[in-house]
């Protein structure tokens, strides 16, 4: 679109007795891109805002489904179908690819966490909460890094010690205790506690999002 402006304009000022006659305004070109500058803006904003929440909810989901299913489900199921040779090793192998794979899903996790974060606070409402998220991933690093190598380790010399023990006493102390009574029942303990507090952020970090969705 093109707004002129070219036109006479007469400034009067009867107080000062002084007339100004301005001609020749310069011409005011204008493109619809300009014009409608901010509205095309907020749209594109907003379609970019939806893929970010459909893969935020994609990843948290991910992430808390799979460790519900490896923690709750999945080793029940197999301490009843395995018996304890095969269970054990087995478990700390999935144990390994576990904390593995949910690092990935939470950091990417926490990539699109904080565009969503700056996005929502930058053109639409300051509510979105990136701290959630913050104490999830901060759990989940800890596990991967620290507590579930020193915990894998400890499990596996329990095993060695124990070998060949046939009481299902050993499955139930391995499962709820890590497979022994100090160093490895602390370590096991302290991995589930990250882990419930992930759980729990990223479960908080949904509900969040999802009161931001409303607005």
């Amino acid at each position: 679109c093109t707004i002129s402006t070219h036109r006479e304009v007469l400034l009067s000022f009867p107080q000062e007795g002084v007339s100004y006659n301005i001609h020749n305004l310069p011409s005011y070109h204008a493109t619809a891109d300009f014009v409608n500058h901010r509205p095309q803006h907020q749209c594109t904003m907003n379609t970019m805002n939806s893929f970010l929440i459909a893969f935020d909810q994609l990843f948290a989901g991910f992430t808390i489904s799979i460790t519900i299913w490896h923690f709750f489900l999945q080793a029940p199921t197999l301490m009843k179908l395995l018996g304890k040779e095969k269970f054990v090793p087995l478990m700390m192998q999935l144990t390994r690819l576990w904390v593995k794979t949910v690092f990935v899903s939470s950091s990417a996790l926490l990539i699109t966490a904080m565009w969503l974060s700056y996005n929502y606070q930058a053109i639409i409402v300051p509510t979105m909460k990136f701290h959630w998220v913050g104490i999830g991933w901060l759990s989940i690093f800890i596990n991967r890094y620290v507590i579930v190598p020193r915990a894998l380790k400890a499990g596996a010399r329990s095993v060695q010690q124990r070998k060949g023990d046939g009481s299902k006493d050993f499955i139930q102390d391995f499962v709820v205790e890590g497979g022994g009574k100090n160093e490895t029942k602390a370590l096991h303990q302290t991995v589930v506690l990250f882990v419930l507090i992930m759980v729990g952020s990223f479960f908080g970090h949904l509900v969040d999002l999802a009161a931001v969705m409303v607005l």
